[in-house]
């Protein structure tokens, strides 16, 4: 008698059948996943614009959008006075309030953001909607950011500006060089200095920090004024923030840095009156040594780190020099209003205007 394996082989063949079915819906999946649009998370971008209001009113903005985010601070190079910003990204489209340093409401930024343009183009209302005035930015600087680890245990971190116009103008060109070098040059000196002030802290498990920052005072065709500040921890209770500053005049064929010297005039009496408008200044910021009477004057020796912006001058301070390590740093700012016959107008400052 035959054996009869048509149940069996039926049942091999749907299994079969199966085994395919779920491959194939597999395959389908994975094509499915693959094609699948990817969202990538967007760091926060940090850009340095300048522009106009209504066309003469021209205006310094640091500007960060943070996905919805939006915050940074603007101020009109006639005075000098940042005003903060902060509102939201609503898919490209920007409303941005400006508030005064008591966090009143004074207007409203309004534009279209593109981040794959370097100008933009909007309205700024007043914030009893009363004005109304056309405004343009465009792109200074891309405010970039590196971090890096040398040698296992020196952690670097950079942010500097990464000019827009370094490709195509030669001024900017060398401004950028400038900074780049200014930048990468500090680092590689801290090889040097850190194992020759702390040799107790060269060893395994201790890191050192190496932070750099370059900010744009101002910028403009002719003139560019801007701060590097260094913060550096190589162990012991706290690290240590100094300042170099990189002024320079732009010119066709490149740029060159200008001094105090350039600014004030030769024979004036200048430095006199600096340091009794610094004191008078940091007095009312409260300074510990200066409250207490054990700075009565700034040196030469201390003004050289300062920028300019056509509203005034400013000096800064590292820790200890005006007061505590608490206290922090202190910057004081000086009007060229109370500055009237001490500064050369035929100089840098004449082209502040």
């Amino acid at each position: 008698m035959a054996c009869n394996n048509g149940p069996i082989l039926r049942l091999e063949e749907r299994q079969m059948k199966a085994r395919r079915r779920i491959v194939g819906m597999l395959v389908v999946g994975l094509i499915l996943v693959a094609l699948a649009p990817t969202t990538v998370a967007i760091e926060a971008l940090h850009y340095r614009l300048v522009g106009e209001v209504n066309g003469k009113w021209s205006v310094q903005m640091n500007l960060v959008v943070d996905g919805a985010q939006v915050s940074g601070e603007y101020w009109y190079d006639a005075y000098g006075i940042p005003l903060v910003l902060d509102g939201v990204n609503r898919g490209g489209s920007l409303i941005v309030k400006e508030r005064t340093a008591d966090g009143k409401v004074s207007g409203e930024w309004a534009f279209d953001f593109n981040p794959f343009v370097t100008e933009w183009k909007g309205t700024w209302t007043s914030a009893d909607r009363t004005r109304r005035y056309p405004f343009s930015l465009r792109l200074l600087a891309d405010m970039v950011q590196t971090q890096e680890v040398r040698r296992g245990f020196i952690r670097v971190w950079l942010e500097r500006p990464l000019f827009a116009e370094a490709k195509s103008n030669r001024s900017m060109a060398v401004v950028q060089e400038i900074v780049d070098s200014q930048l990468w040059s500090s680092v590689d000196e801290d090889f040097t200095f850190f194992p020759e002030m702390y040799p107790d802290y060269c060893r395994a498990g201790m890191y050192w920090e190496h932070v750099n920052y370059v900010t744009i005072r101002y910028a403009s065709n002719s003139i560019i004024s801007m701060m590097h500040e260094t913060y550096g921890y190589a162990g012991g209770a706290h690290g240590m923030t100094w300042y170099t500053p990189i002024n320079l005049r732009l010119s066709s064929s490149g740029a060159s840095g200008f001094g105090l010297d350039d600014v004030f005039l030769k024979g004036s009496g200048w430095e006199k009156k600096v340091s009794e408008l610094i004191i008078a200044d940091l007095k009312k910021q409260k300074a510990g040594w200066i409250t207490r009477g054990e700075v009565t004057e700034v040196g030469v020796d201390l003004l050289d780190r300062f920028t300019v912006s056509p509203a005034g001058i400013d000096f800064y301070f590292g820790p200890y020099e005006m007061g505590c390590y608490a206290e922090g740093s202190y910057v004081s700012f000086l009007p060229w209003s109370a500055l009237k016959g001490f500064v050369d107008t035929s100089g840098p400052a004449g082209f502040l205007k």
